[in-house]
């Protein structure tokens, strides 16, 4: 290349006619001087016999370079055709195995929805759900357009358009029955394997359709490759020959005129010009030589650029490599929360460019290790590969190796596997002959850490000669083992969270059934004292004895508030709808909550419109209980106003008060779980804190939505939104 970049120049060698060179290194004063000169002019005579060509062959010899010209371009012109035709029919296929790959995943979206909302019976989980059907069926739309007047791939897709009605039938059952309460029927396990059938035959149709057109990608390919191959070999040789031909018809017309117009003038000056072509010639041998070390050099250079490219393109190959591999491994790993699954798929993509062998190691809950995932290319080597590790079980105690990259938090990089260290390393003769005839040439340990936790190592090995790890497959294998690292740390999570959940909800309900019954008894009793059972009660004993049942009864209606948030946290509270009168459940909360207003002297006004409406009457007046009792409580002096009205499809309630008020970055707080506004151990109103929560889970399964307005120190407004459902 230094040659090249100083060479911008001519090379210096300077060509003569034929007709008068001479040999190399001659002086001008030999005797064979003389005698070249005559050899010259004998020729020069001879060819001045030649005649032109007469002027039908000259139209003839034009003619010809132009046909080719012609034939060249028509040639060319059907080859671009053809390209385009086969262009088109490659991004066809190429769109049907893209939108056949969408309409799959986004099957598999909506079945992840279902089964979520299944799981915790939250509506939000059933967005992914709604929006796969939409998206579906866009998709199907766009496949029949793809693969119109193919009569296999329409029947495929005719196969497609009928399964995914019958798979979402099976979803739309499992939705149905569990917003009905019916959640054994919603998990029946053969509704769900009648689902998976459904999804297997769906994933069989795909993955056939694709087969089909990969297969008529092939074709295209090979047709294409060929007719471009065909199309240059034709061109080129037409190319050359009118080339060929332009050219001997030039140099048929040039050196017959050449040689009629120059013959005398040629023969006079023969001798003078062949000894100055002479000493010519000598000087330039000398620069040829010089050049040709310029050349050698250049040539040098460019083996050496060439090298460096080799290197370069390598380099990137195995990046771009590792990006696809870190991409899939991501789209795996965020696929499910079944981990060791997913770490089973990964270890799969690893082998193959990435490592020959490759093993994940998973710290238990104990503190001990256990091999997870083996992968390797061949499945009998897998198998092999487990009984190995039981006869001879790895020492995580050891000073390297996967234990001490999980107790350091550090890899272990072994670029070249030595048969000294094999020896090292094995336990008895049969351990190292096994060892050695894995072949084993070089190895990576690195830790999986989330969250600051090391929760495994992934181990890569490499039977091949020449592939060696270095610091750029250390880099790709951390990614890989961090990633998956995060997704085992989120499963877990998530698996924490669901037994968190459900041991709190089972706490709460097991604590509020074993206080209700005592608290029952004490009512009952109470009774039995009031009625005089045991004897007539004078009028202080009567308030006692009041004050014992209001007690009581706040005390029962705090238990009801804690049994009711526990169901809809389970997701066992059900809803029944009937069609009902609106005033008379509005009329009876105002009732239920007006002697706690008359005690604090506040006054408690509603205004209702006559209308019916199906919904569940208990939930909807248990919603308004509590907003009204929340207003009392945080409410010194004034009104508690409630206003219902019906605005189109939605009846509207909202309770409005002069309290205490809410400040702003509170306001979606207050629907948190034992939150209150006053959060000291000495505030005013008593309660759970579950009042506002729990008319907010009931408002959201009645299909409406609980919110509130208020400013600090002027009152709050809360809104219930309910839909009308008229009958």
């Amino acid at each position: 290349m230094r040659a090249l970049k100083a060479k911008n120049r001519p090379l210096g060698i300077r060509v003569f006619p034929l007709a008068r060179k001479s040999p190399i290194g001659l002086s001008p004063r030999t005797p064979r001087k003389s005698e070249c000169a005559r050899q010259h002019i004998t020729r020069e005579q001879s060819r001045l016999g030649l005649s032109l060509p007469g002027p039908a062959q000259r139209r003839v010899l034009a003619v010809v370079p132009a046909v080719l010209v012609v034939l060249i371009g028509g040639l060319a012109y059907e080859r671009a055709r053809s390209v385009v035709a086969d262009g088109m029919e490659v991004d066809r296929s190429h769109a049907v195995i893209e939108t056949s790959d969408a309409l799959l995943t986004r099957a598999i979206d909506g079945e992840t929805g279902q089964r979520a909302y299944l799981l915790t019976g939250q509506e939000a989980f059933l967005e992914p759900y709604r929006g796969a059907r939409a998206d579906i069926a866009q998709y199907l739309d766009s496949l029949r357009r793809l693969v119109r007047g193919d009569k296999a791939q329409s029947a495929r897709l005719n196969s497609i358009e009928t399964l995914i009605p019958e798979r979402f039938a099976l979803l739309d059952l499992g939705i149905a029955q569990r917003r009905n309460g019916i959640i054994t029927e919603a998990m029946n396990v053969d509704r769900l394997l009648a689902g998976k059938v459904k999804m297997d035959q769906l994933r069989t149709v795909v993955a056939n359709l694709q087969t089909h057109e990969r297969a008529v990608l092939e074709e295209r390919h090979a047709a294409e490759r060929r007719g471009v191959r065909n199309a240059a070999i034709a061109i080129g040789t037409a190319v050359i020959l009118a080339f060929l031909l332009s050219t001997l018809v030039n140099l048929a017309f040039s050196r017959a005129v050449q040689e009629r117009d120059s013959a005398n003038a040629s023969l006079r000056h023969a001798n003078e010009d062949l000894e100055q072509q002479s000493e010519q010639l000598e000087t330039q041998a000398v620069e040829m030589e010089s050049q040709a070390a310029e050349l050698e050099a250049t040539a040098e250079d460019l083996r050496s650029t060439n090298d460096e490219l080799n290197v370069a393109i390598t380099r990137q190959k195995r990046e771009q490599k590792g990006a696809d591999l870190l991409a899939e491994a991501s789209r795996v790993l965020a696929s499910t929360l079944d981990y060791e699954k997913t770490l089973d798929t990964v270890a799969r993509l690893a082998v193959g460019d990435l490592a020959d062998w490759c093993s994940v190691a998973l710290v238990q809950t104990g503190g001990g290790i256990r091999q997870a995932v083996v992968s390797h290319v061949d499945e009998e080597k897998i198998s092999w590969a487990k009984e190995l590790n039981k006869r001879y079980p790895p020492d995580y105690a050891a000073p390297t190796g996967v234990g001490q990259v999980i107790r350091t938090g550090q890899p272990e990089l072994y670029p070249e596997i030595t048969d000294e260290m094999l020896v090292a390393a094995a336990k008895d003769k049969e351990h190292l002959a096994i060892m050695r005839e894995l072949q084993i040439k070089s190895a990576l340990i690195v830790p999986m850490i989330a969250r600051g936790r090391t929760l495994g190592a992934l181990t890569l090995i490499s039977t091949k000669k020449g592939r060696h790890y270095g610091d750029a497959d250390l880099t790709l294998a951390m990614e890989i083992a961090t990633r998956a690292a995060i997704a085992i740390d989120n499963a877990q999570l998530y698996r924490s969270t669901l037994a968190a959940s459900e041991a709190k909800s089972t706490f709460l309900a097991t604590m509020s059934h074993e206080l209700r019954t005592p608290l029952n008894a004490i009512i009952g009793y109470q009774s039995l004292l009031k009625e005089g059972i045991d004897g007539s009660l004078n009028e202080s004993q009567l308030a006692q004895l009041s004050r014992i049942r209001a007690g009581a009864d706040h005390l029962l209606s705090l238990i009801d508030e804690i049994l009711t948030y526990s169901r809809v946290e389970a997701g066992k509270e059900v809803v029944r709808l009937d069609e009902t009168e609106l005033r008379p459940i509005v009329e009876e909360a105002v009732t239920m909550v007006r002697p706690l207003a008359e005690s604090k002297g506040l006054t408690v006004r509603a205004e209702v419109p006559d209308a019916r409406l199906v919904t569940d009457a208990g939930k909807l007046r248990q919603i308004l209980l509590n907003i009204l009792s929340n207003a009392i409580k945080f409410t010194d002096a004034g009104e508690i106003r409630l206003h219902a009205r019906l605005n189109g499809d939605e009846a509207k309630f909202s309770v409005s008060d002069k309290g205490i008020g809410i400040a702003t970055e509170n306001l979606q707080r207050v629907f948190e779980p034992f939150w209150q506004v006053e959060q000291s151990s000495t505030r005013r109103a008593g309660g759970t804190g579950l009042g506002l929560t729990v008319s907010r889970s009931l408002a959201r399964l009645l299909g409406g939505e609980v919110g509130v307005e208020s400013k600090l120190g002027e009152g709050s407004t809360f809104t219930l939104t309910l839909p009308l459902r008229r009958a």
